[in-house]
């Protein structure tokens, strides 16, 4: 009796291991599935910096606001009889309350100036009293701008930009003051001593704040009624 075992054929691949094409493909997709999940990571690390970067320019808005609503709510201005149109020659009312337009960096900002009993103490001076506010816009060395608040006792300096002055508002992109009159009437532009506003002083300041980056700017604005005013001349 023959006891040798049948023979088994051979079939070509059923051998243990892997092919180098078999390696090949597995490396290709382990690398695509690597790729993909790194780049959901970061889409989700990217949006959680920009979600915190907007948290932080709603923060410095809000604050920025609400000091201006502030300040103007403590307006101090002077008032009939006291106070006498200018003549040729006199000094200007000290407690003036003027708004312009500054241009810089290729573009306008509003420019605000006013007196108000809102002084903050700063540089360890806690004197109280009337101080005289000045909003006004720089650019930095990196070339962004940023919102200053100068805030000075009477009697009132000569004003200058300072680096001392708080930033009260950074990564600012526009600035726009909007002054409305006691017949409802806007102007960009305010000036407590000239006859054009007969020298009467605003009733309301709308304020219009836009920062962020350029790609994503945002805007905030607010309307601050004035409970101190001066009427127009008669």
């Amino acid at each position: 009796m023959n006891s040798r075992q049948p023979h088994t054929p051979t079939v070509p691949g059923s051998a243990s291991g892997f092919t180098l094409m078999e390696i090949l493909v597995a490396i290709f997709i382990f690398a695509l599935l690597i790729t993909t999940i790194f780049g959901s990571f970061r889409a989700v690390f990217s949006s959680a910096d920009a979600v915190g970067g907007d948290v932080a320019v709603f923060a410095s808005a809000r604050t920025c606001l609400g000091r201006m609503a502030t300040d103007l709510s403590g307006l101090y201005i002077s008032d009939y009889p006291r106070y006498a149109k200018p003549e040729f020659n006199e000094p200007e009312d000290p407690y003036r309350f003027v708004g312009d337009v500054s241009d810089l960096a290729g573009s306008s900002f509003g420019l605000l100036q006013f007196a108000s009993l809102a002084h903050l103490p700063i540089n360890r001076d806690y004197r109280q009293g009337v101080g005289r506010i000045v909003y006004y816009v720089v650019q930095q060395p990196d070339e962004s701008l940023v919102l200053r608040r100068a805030d000075h006792l009477y009697p009132f300096p000569e004003f200058e930009p300072s680096e001392d002055d708080p930033i009260l508002c950074d990564r600012l992109l526009a600035l726009e003051f909007e002054y409305m009159d006691a017949d409802g009437e806007s102007s960009d532009r305010w000036d407590s001593e000239s006859a054009d506003t007969e020298y009467a002083t605003p009733r309301s300041v709308a304020v219009r704040l836009t920062v962020g980056q350029p790609s994503r700017p945002t805007t905030f604005s607010t309307r601050i009624p004035l409970h101190v005013y001066r009427k127009a001349a008669e």
